[in-house]
């Protein structure tokens, strides 16, 4: 259940520097199961309940089928394709918060645009619920324990001048960082999954939907994850072990590893957050690493610009570069204008690339 929000946005920015909130399309249609309807700026047909605002479609679409039935008018921020790091919020997207019976937000800074006004909002006191804060979360980079060792070598071999310049970068970088906990958390349906009862909670004691109805939603909704959890795999079966190697633009894989069974190699940004800026010597060790782990595929994110990917595979040559939504939902009448479509057909392009 959620607390009061203002306290909660405020401590989360000192100690793990985690608030958040990201957002995709527009109103959502809140029908029970994942074929809930989407309309880009318009209020959900049939839909007279309470207003739930989420920042991302992704997070509106989940939000919807856990109030499915028309329970409450869903709508989300961020536009469909939008780079969700990057996003910055309109006067209008404020109103339609501040109006908003409950806003879900996915928390650990995902959303580094609408961090300040998720805080005006919530001082308004309209109730803000983080989804990261309520599953198991990655720390960020944790995955990566090559690249860790690989920190540790280059700093034995600098010299103090270059040590304080390599200083001065990562404290550029950390500006870009998301803290403790790595923010894309629903690229693994099982941990979504897992935050779902106290989102039900939130919709309950937040926006007033029927206990009753919504515990009936939940059910149905965590049964349809667990499903597309076994059909994902499913999916993937077909890649050899020595072919579960990642490479994308930035760091936004590692829950998808982590649940299947994936190495991420490397990314282009160095960083949970695509703000963040790749250098000349981390592309050197990146393609090094690439060449040596015999990875003949990279996957560009349809959100971020391909032209880092393209010249980093030109440079290795014999790299193919498949692209990949990882971060929004497709347009309504798409087949991925759901949460479960869309992580299908990530799972499937991934499956096609590493073939």
């Amino acid at each position: 259940m959620t607390v009061d929000p203002v306290p909660s946005i405020h401590a989360s920015r000192r100690r793990r520097r985690l608030v958040a909130a990201v957002g995709a399309v527009a109103l959502v249609a809140a029908g029970c199961g994942s074929g809930s309807d989407t309309t880009d700026g318009a209020a959900a047909e049939g839909s007279t309940g309470p207003t739930v605002v989420a920042t991302t479609g992704i997070w509106a679409d989940v939000v919807a089928n856990v109030a499915c039935d028309g329970q409450a008018a869903v709508s989300s921020v961020i536009p469909v394709g939008s780079d969700p790091h990057a996003f910055e919020p309109s006067l209008s997207d404020r109103s339609t918060m501040d109006a908003a019976a409950l806003v879900v937000t996915n928390g650990f800074e995902l959303e580094e645009g609408l961090i300040d006004t998720l805080t005006e909002v919530a001082a308004t006191g309209v109730p803000i619920f983080e989804v990261g804060e309520h599953l198991d979360a990655l720390e960020g980079g944790e995955h990566d324990d090559h690249a860790a060792e690989e920190d540790a070598d280059h700093a034995a071999e600098e010299d103090a001048d270059h040590a304080a310049e390599e200083d001065a970068d990562h404290a550029a970088e950390d500006d870009h960082d998301h803290g403790a906990f790595d923010p894309h958390v629903w690229l693994d349906p099982v941990r979504v999954g897992s935050a779902l009862p106290a989102l039900a909670d939130a919709l309950v004691a937040d926006a007033g939907l029927d206990r009753a109805a919504v515990d009936a939603c939940l059910a149905a909704y965590e049964t349809e994850l667990g499903e597309l959890d076994t059909e994902i795999a499913e999916i993937l079966a077909s890649i050899p072990d020595d072919r579960r190697k990642l490479v994308t633009n930035h760091d936004a894989m590692a829950y998808f590893a982590d649940r299947y069974g994936f190495e991420v190699i490397g990314t282009v940004i160095p960083s949970t957050s695509s703000l963040a800026e790749p250098n000349s010597a981390d592309l050197e060790d990146l393609a090094a690493d690439i060449e040596a782990a015999g990875v003949s595929t990279i996957f560009a994110e349809t959100e971020l610009s391909s032209d880092d990917v393209e010249a980093l595979a030109e440079r290795i040559g014999g790299i193919e570069v498949v692209a990949l939504t990882t971060g929004s939902l497709g347009e309504p009448g798409s087949d991925t204008d759901t949460y479960a479509s869309f992580l299908r057909k990530m799972a499937q392009d991934i499956a096609d690339g590493l073939a």
